[in-house]
């Protein structure tokens, strides 16, 4: 028979400190970007797709990025390194786009 320890008991807390608890949180977030890779189809037409996901950490704590085709993650110094790799590819332009941002105006 296996036995389970009861949980620790959750200290209590000062007035205000899970308003505190969130404000740390809510700055400390990563975050989310998406790589776009633009690309000339075979008609000329101008097309693009979502290629990577990625959290960018505050603080110099670098860029975890994830391929939407299941590749290996990868770790980078910025969202912008991811950009260029995916600019690496022959006739594509990576570019970074923040969800909840306002488009850019041309």
């Amino acid at each position: 028979m296996n036995t389970v320890s009861p949980p620790l008991p959750r200290p209590d807390r000062p007035e205000g400190f899970d308003q505190e608890i969130r404000e740390l949180v809510d700055a400390t977030a990563p975050r989310l970007f998406a790589v776009v890779e633009e690309f000339a189809c075979a008609d000329g037409e101008l097309d693009a797709r979502v290629a990577a996901w990625g959290l960018a950490f505050a603080d110099g704590g670098g860029t975890q990025v994830t391929t939407v085709d299941g590749g290996l993650p990868l770790f980078l110094a910025s969202p912008e390194r991811a950009a260029a790799w995916v600019s690496r590819r022959p006739g594509s332009f990576g570019s970074l786009v923040w969800p909840g941002a306002p488009t850019p105006q041309p």
